[in-house]
């Protein structure tokens, strides 16, 4: 295990943790803004590619992932952190006058009770580490599976792109033809996880298990309704509904992760 990952780690549950392991389950990574031992010094800030979170994947997979180490993650690195649950996607951004009113919810005049289920989503959930995954991330074609995913008909929902992504590495159903170059361009990683047996090992690796269908053979599926803050502003109705869908949602899953990666970072610690 790459020595300087685990030393950061030992030193956030040291100064951050107030010692206790168990309290990273409910920390809020967006507190590190600005923190230039364990938040992003000299980047921009981007909660899933902290020094924490970086150190963290490697603690958690670098024994499991190929090449993945401090030094191979980042923008420009052969592996990248990446948010699985949006919360811009199906809320928009903070409107800078109005801290805790979302430009994209805002669109639907939502009632105040929903105002604060979003903003409770936003504070304990969105940024724990639950919500954070690593990629492969080299490019094809000016992109990489962080950007693409966030960018194409997927709009940035982990569980279509668990779809797609198998898929490819299982070579059945109708394949995303630059997912499948992604795929190939990142073949130091994916190559270990072709086939039905290797898929399933990469979601138990990566504990996925919540987007999978566990009785199916572990094959991911649909959780999230495909709805977005821009898609229809006229239907408050259908965007509140699945408002309350997505959140239900991702919570379940996020809270699920954090025991999971808090108790396999106790294992591997120890």
């Amino acid at each position: 295990m790459d020595e300087r990952a685990r030393q950061l780690l030992q030193d956030f549950i040291r100064e951050k943790l107030n010692g206790t392991l168990e309290n990273i389950r409910t920390f809020n990574i967006k507190t590190l803004r600005g923190d230039d031992k364990f938040g992003c010094p000299g980047r921009y800030f981007d909660c899933d590619d902290t020094e924490i979170m970086r150190a963290i994947y490697v603690v958690l997979w670098g024994d499991a992932l190929p090449d993945l180490s401090m030094d191979t993650l980042g923008n420009t690195g052969k592996y990248r952190g990446d948010t699985m649950n949006s919360f811009h996607t199906m809320f928009g951004r903070e409107t800078p006058e109005k801290p805790g009113f979302y430009a994209g919810l805002e669109k639907y005049h939502p009632s105040d009770e929903i105002r604060e289920r979003v903003r409770e989503f936003g504070n304990k959930y969105c940024s724990t580490i639950g919500n954070f995954v690593v990629l492969p991330n080299l490019y094809v074609r000016d992109t990489t599976l962080n950007f693409y995913r966030g960018t194409n008909q997927w709009r940035d929902f982990f569980d279509r792109f668990l779809i797609q992504l198998k898929n490819v590495l299982c070579d059945c159903g109708e394949k995303d033809l630059m997912l499948d170059e992604l795929v190939k361009a990142n073949a130091f990683c994916f190559d270990k996880f072709k086939g039905d047996e290797g898929f399933q090992s990469l979601e138990r690796i990566l504990l996925l298990e919540d987007y999978c269908n566990c009785s199916k053979g572990y094959a991911p599926k649909l959780i999230f309704p495909m709805n977005y803050h821009w898609k229809n502003p006229a239907d408050a109705e259908t965007y509140f509904r699945d408002v309350v869908s997505y959140l239900e949602e991702a919570e379940r899953i996020i809270s699920s992760r954090n025991r999971a990666i808090q108790d396999l970072l106790r294992k591997r610690t120890n």
